[in-house]
């Protein structure tokens, strides 16, 4: 990732910049970079390309389960071969398994997270590479100002540009959905919550990247880290699943990756975290990864 130099100078009695001068010398580095320009543009396409496939895919099991029935062509009690749904009630069937019908406008959200993420990382792992860091603490020798300045931009950022892919990916999915005799609106419960939380869960998620790029100054490594913290542990802990005893069928849900999805969603569910306690349990992941970074940056030498 290329970088893009500002010399700032520091304020009189050797202080460094007011923080909202550090804040526009961050968003002059992050939007001066074409890198940047170009990784957000394929992010906003890729999320809305995934989310329109997805709700294609969503509305063709809805009319194969209107075809063929909720027992299949040949299940008991059919007619015809086939036990006979309605449109609304093949989605409620499909709503109450792992498919979520109206989930479809954040259906990309997690390749968001993948690119996202590891721009955050690569935000100030980058300058640590470069050795540009030491002109940014030059400039702000408080250090931390320049932390939550980069932290700022990452999060605005991050939650306008998936705000607005989950709201484009839902205007192209209403007349996909609809052809199917799916209705899709923002009145229905859950739809414009989940779209406005989405945005929240990708803005924690550009978070927890900053912050390992802090903590680690690396890039592979910090990359590393975050697909292993939001892909590969939720994976890890629904094998322990297997392990005997009940503790163990309940360790996934307090991964950041499933805790924050529950975070997007509504209503309860047996046997599962609220949305709310998903909400804290992720928050929780986020405030876990930035304590230790803001000290390291805070005392680690530069």
């Amino acid at each position: 990732m290329s970088t893009t130099t500002i010399n700032a100078p520091s304020a009189s009695g050797g202080t460094g910049l007011s923080f909202a001068g550090v804040l526009r010398s961050e968003w002059i580095k992050f939007r001066s970079l074409r890198s940047t320009q170009l990784l957000l543009g394929f992010t906003f396409l890729a999320v809305v390309g995934v989310g329109v496939l997805a709700a294609w895919l969503r509305s063709t099991v809805v009319q194969q389960m209107v075809e063929f029935g909720a027992s299949g062509p040949t299940g008991p009690g059919s007619v015809g071969g086939a036990s006979k749904l309605t449109v609304a009630q093949a989605v409620e069937a499909a709503n109450g398994t792992a498919l979520n019908i109206y989930g479809a406008p954040i259906a990309g959200l997690q390749l968001g997270v993948l690119i996202l993420g590891a721009l955050s990382v690569l935000l100030i792992s980058s300058e640590f590479g470069t050795g540009m860091i030491r002109s940014t603490m030059t400039a702000v020798p408080k250090r931390l100002p320049a932390f939550f300045a980069k932290a700022v931009v990452l999060v605005v950022v991050s939650y306008v540009v998936t705000l607005a892919a989950a709201f484009v990916t839902f205007l192209i999915s209403m007349p996909i959905m609809h052809a199917y005799g799916i209705d899709l609106s923002l009145g229905m419960d859950g739809v414009l919550y989940s779209i406005f939380m989405a945005g929240v869960y990708v803005a924690g998620v550009a978070l927890a990247g900053l912050s390992l790029g802090t903590l680690l100054r690396s890039s592979a490594g910090g990359i590393i880290v975050l697909v292993a913290l939001f892909f590969l542990l939720e994976i890890a802990t629904q094998l322990l699943g297997l392990v005997p005893g009940d503790f163990w069928k309940y360790v996934s849900q307090y991964t950041p990756s499933v805790a924050g999805g529950r975070m997007l969603e509504i209503g309860d569910k047996d046997a599962f975290i609220t949305p709310l306690a998903g909400g804290f349990i992720f928050l929780g992941w986020i405030v876990a990864l930035m304590v230790p970074a803001v000290i390291s940056l805070k005392t680690r030498d530069v």
